[in-house]
Formats: C-alpha cells, sequence, structure tokens
C-alpha cells in the first residue's frame, strides 16, 4: 500500500511540474527599425536555464537586393552572440530556433540591441512589455 501511495503521489507531482510549463515561462523583447523589425524570445526550462531565439523581418522595399545579412545581439545583462549569412525567406522573414543558451535570467526591464549588416545595415533596440 506505502508503495502504491508513494507511485501515485509521484506521478501526481511530475504532473504539477510539466502543467507549470506554460507562456508565463517566457519573455519576447520587440523593437522596431525604418527597414527591420525584431523579437527576441526567452524561455525557461525546469532548471532556470533561458534559451533564447530571435524573428527579424525586412520591411523595407528592395528585398531581391539583400543577399547576406549578418546580426549581432548586444545586451548588459548577457554575453552577446550573433548569426552570419542569415537567408530570409520570400517575405522577408528570418527565426532562428534556440540559438543561444544562458544559465541566467534575462531581466524584463532589459534594453537589447539587435544589429543587422548588410546592404540595409540597421541598429533595433527591443524592450518587453512585462
Amino acid at each position: 500500500m506505502k508503495k502504491i501511495f508513494t507511485g501515485a503521489f509521484f506521478m501526481g507531482f511530475l504532473l504539477m511540474l510539466a502543467s507549470c510549463n506554460n507562456d508565463n515561462s517566457r519573455t519576447v523583447f520587440k523593437g522596431e527599425g525604418e527597414k527591420w523589425s525584431g523579437e527576441l524570445i526567452t524561455s525557461y526550462d525546469f532548471w532556470g536555464n533561458e534559451s533564447q531565439s530571435i524573428r527579424i523581418q525586412y520591411n523595407g522595399e528592395n528585398l531581391d537586393k539583400l543577399q547576406e545579412n549578418n546580426f549581432f545581439v548586444e545586451s548588459p545583462d548577457f554575453l552577446g552572440w550573433g548569426i552570419g549569412n542569415v537567408e530570409l525567406d520570400n517575405k522577408g522573414n528570418y527565426y532562428s530556433g534556440e540559438a543561444a543558451e544562458l544559465e541566467t535570467k534575462t531581466p524584463s526591464s532589459s534594453k537589447i540591441k539587435i544589429t543587422i549588416e548588410g546592404v540595409e545595415s540597421e541598429t533595433i533596440t527591443l524592450t518587453s512589455n512585462s
């Protein structure tokens, strides 16, 4: 009987932990420039480690002129990172998937800069509404 109770408690505890993983476990930083807009999406695992992904969109008029673009993400709250030779889709969008992992949580008050380098270079500041 004790084994059944312990097993049921353990399963209940695991289900409770799984249900805690919802949209409150992420923060989205957004910003817009003259020709580009961007989002940095942070999500957190059970242990508090952060994963970052990025979305950028070209809003200019000469999408066909864009060949190779690089971007760099910078913040005073974490070590910067970047991706080179970014290829946009036919609508001018790029999504990185999980691109960077951190052991600490980026504060929602952070101001994050994305610098896009290429034919249409621009720096955008991203902020969170949280």
